[in-house]
């Protein structure tokens, strides 16, 4: 231990004590008395702790936890060798794994600044200005990453395994030049010769190997020197036994893993690394699970060197009982090739009785250097009328998945899936190439066709929506000069003599209002009647949602909400996330939807009560509807006017007829107590939450059918019972809450969507079924 590790290692191993799971195992080594104090001599009884293992962890993992006060960040493993695992930790957490990113690219002289870009890997954006590339690696992901390595330089992340799938791409492709790239980083996968070599050719840059064990804490990036993998020793305890690592994460205090087993096998280096730099050093051998027999001897991936071979530009070996099968990928400048170097290797590194009866599988390269043609999504393209109803009114599965149309609609198709769908997930603005789109639509001649020219402008303002709702506040600004210049835009639209307004027109309206939920809160003050105003003018008969006018507001409102808990707001943190509020609204009130919802919507963002309505106060016996009470109570509430909120709660059970309006009075109740800062009762509610939502049912928190609530809009309350049943010592709720409380987010559905079957891990060395 370092003279810093006592300290932190007490302090983790106290706060660990609270968790049920750890005590027996605690008491076992003399750890703690009975009374979970920490005994005199706990540094000699931490050596007799037996580990903590994976199954056990995932088994039961709320006994695990200790505190859900202090809950920041959320993480979920890849699930490579199991069922995935959600796991918690606290704000001092979070701050020292940051960190410990800029420390380990200073060593390699990288600036913190520098953007990363997570390449066809199931690794989501760590750092603000980082972001995934995610999807096939086809002709839309390879141009979309040339644009962002002209925009300025980059460090490329993924697995080995997918890094190479892109860098053998971009070598049979031979059509751009290779992006500007500070580093490449491989993780999640051990790295070998052949692709490391790959790599360093492909983008001439050095290749950085990094090990990470996301649950644990532990993270490491090799030395530029030596190539060694350095360890954040200053956030870790590592230990080695029986040649397995194991870790202790001296400052998750929410969620402490104390001698945890992640089945990873690493070789420490017991002399110092001679680059100079202090800590401990390892080199990764593989998994648990990954172990081999090479010529009658135990073995792990990392032991064996996978070289490079001459016209060879990947290959992956799959061993089974009965024979070896080797998977080659061969240049596409090459006219024939000798794989003789390659099955001459095979042979005397895995021994001849593996490899007597060797399978050698050829992908043939293309017969054209552009592998994935610029205009591929050509075939099957609809017209603009069928792509325009299935947007309209189908399904979004349908026209997501299928080839963009042709001419003038286009422009605006492209930047539509470039808002619902990115294959670059950047999440606090939008990727470069949106914004570009977005700047060459608005410049664009107004459309021939009125219906074209109609989507086009819902598509802009959705966009401007997005903008102005990220951190940067140069693209506020910006966004608010484009939705005024839109605004013209659609006054020329309405206005047009050779065309005349539609009923079927109307949801536009809808689109028209989104960005004033998003813009500055003086902005969308000033401007709320006036659009208001032209809205009625153009439609006098009133608006009406389409399926474009719901995924435009789920878009919307969970950008609103971020942006709102980003400032000074009165219900921050007591009813975070306020997107959860936001989203759960539009779910119950979507088929009902109209401006004076989308009004009480935004006086909740900007907290201005009363400021967007028309008439806030009306609540005589011909407008006591349900919806106009709900109105009114959030009002109230906004004000924090106890009197009322309660009489107008009582008013709403009251009205209450059907199951759905009574688990939304329950979810008000809840919203009123946490604004309003009122005792709860942590049992009631998990009684309130199983009738009305069917949470908590499993720690997996599903859903009962016998539900009638969506389980969004619950998030807050879900939160704020969590510590209060960490107290009653019922931790398995708690956990079971803090999993069922996840966050409603745009970037994640569609990260999950885009990476799910393509961009799992690919080992370069793989086993067959009988194995």
């Amino acid at each position: 231990m370092t003279a810093a590790y006592p300290a932190l290692l007490r302090d983790v191993l106290a706060a660990a004590t609270a968790a049920p799971g750890n005590r027996s195992r605690f008491l076992e080594a003399g750890l703690i008395d009975r009374a979970g104090t920490l005994a005199a001599d706990w540094q000699a009884a931490f050596a007799r702790l037996k580990p903590l293992t994976k199954s056990e962890l995932r088994s039961r993992p709320g006994q695990f936890l200790a505190q859900a006060t202090d809950i920041v960040f959320r993480g979920k493993t890849s699930g490579t060798s199991a069922a995935a695992f959600t796991y918690f930790a606290g704000k001092r957490w979070n701050e020292k794994r940051l960190e410990a990113r800029h420390r380990q690219l200073k060593a390699w002289n990288i600036e913190a600044t520098v953007p990363m870009i997570n390449l066809a890997s199931r690794l989501f954006p760590v750092r603000a200005q980082d972001s995934s590339l995610v999807g096939k690696v086809d002709d839309a992901f390879l141009n979309t990453l040339f644009s962002l390595a002209t925009d300025s330089p980059i460090i490329l992340r993924g697995y080995p395994s997918r890094l190479c799938e892109v860098a053998i791409a971009l070598q049979n492709i031979q059509r751009y030049p290779v992006p500007s790239v500070v580093a490449t980083i491989a993780t999640g996968e051990c790295l070998f010769e052949s692709q490391r070599s790959l790599l360093n050719q492909t983008f001439q840059a050095p290749v950085i190997n990094e090990y990470g064990c996301q649950e644990s804490g532990i993270s490491g990036l090799s030395c530029p020197e030596e190539g060694r993998l350095h360890l954040d020793s200053d956030r870790c305890l590592y230990e080695i036994l029986e040649d397995e690592l194991l870790t202790t994460d001296l400052y998750n205090d929410a969620m402490p893993m104390v001698r945890y087993s992640a089945q990873d096998i690493l070789k420490l280096f017991l002399d110092p690394c001679p680059c100079g730099r202090p800590g401990l050093t390892a080199q990764v051998l593989g998994r648990q699970e990954e172990a081999i027999v090479v010529k009658g001897e135990r073995r792990w991936p990392g032991e064996l060197e996978l070289p490079p071979f001459q016209d060879i530009l990947g290959y992956q070996i799959q061993l089974q009982p009965d024979q070896c099968r080797l998977w080659v990928q061969p240049a596409a400048s090459v006219s024939q090739l000798d794989l003789a170097p390659l099955k001459a290797w095979t042979k005397a590194t895995l021994g001849e009785k593996a490899t007597e009866m060797t399978k050698v599988i050829v992908e043939l390269p293309p017969s054209s250097p552009m592998l994935y043609p610029q205009n591929s999504d050509l075939g099957g393209a609809v017209d603009s009328t069928t792509w325009l109803s299935q947007v309209i009114e189908q399904s979004w599965t349908s026209w997501l998945n299928s080839p963009l149309p042709q001419g003038e609609i286009r422009e605006s198709a492209d930047l539509l899936r470039q808002l619902v769908a990115p294959k670059q997930i950047v999440v606090q603005t939008l990727p470069a190439q949106a914004l570009r789109l977005i700047h060459s639509l608005n410049q664009s001649e107004a459309a021939s066709d009125r219906p074209i020219e109609g989507i086009k402008i819902r598509i802009l303002l959705w966009a401007i929506g997005l903008m102005a709702g990220g951190s940067s506040d140069s693209e506020s600004l910006k966004a608010e000069s484009l939705y005024l210049s839109v605004l013209e835009r659609f006054r020329q639209w309405a206005n047009h003599p050779d065309q005349t307004v539609q009923k079927d027109d109307s949801a536009l309206g809808f689109d028209l209002l989104g960005p004033l939920l998003t813009l500055s809160t003086p902005t969308s003050q000033h401007l709320w009647l006036s659009v208001q105003a032209l809205i009625q003018q153009v439609w006098p008969q009133g608006i009406r949602a389409d399926r474009l006018t719901l995924h435009h507001y789920l878009s919307m409102l969970d950008q609103a909400g971020q942006k709102a808990q980003r400032q000074p707001h009165p219900w921050i943190p007591a009813l975070r996330p306020l997107s959860a509020v936001l989203q759960g609204d539009l779910t119950y009130f979507a088929s009902a939807l109209n401006p004076d919802i989308v009004a009480v919507w935004a006086e909740m963002i900007h907290n201005c009560p009363g400021e967007f309505a028309q008439n806030p106060d009306r609540l005589n016996e011909q407008h006591s509807g349900f919806q106009c009470l709900w109105q009114a109570e959030r009002r109230a509430l906004l004000h924090q006017d106890r009197e009322a909120v309660s009489d107008l709660l009582s008013r709403l059970f009251n009205l209450a007829c059907s199951p759905h309006q009574f688990a939304q009075c329950w979810l008000e109740k809840g919203y009123a107590l946490l604004v309003l800062g009122e005792c709860f009762d942590a049992i009631a509610w998990v009684n309130i939450l199983q009738q009305q939502v069917g949470l908590l049912g499993s720690a997996a928190g599903s859903q009962s059918p016998s539900s009638v609530s969506n389980p969004t809009p619950w998030i807050p309350i879900l939160n704020a019972i969590a510590p209060k049943l960490i107290e009653i010592e019922r931790p398995d709720l708690a956990y079971a809450c803090l999993f069922a409380a996840a966050p409603p987010n745009r970037h994640l559905s569609n990260f999950d969507r885009q990476t799910k079957g393509v961009n799992g891990k690919q080992s370069v060395i793989g086993w067959g079924k009988d194995r």
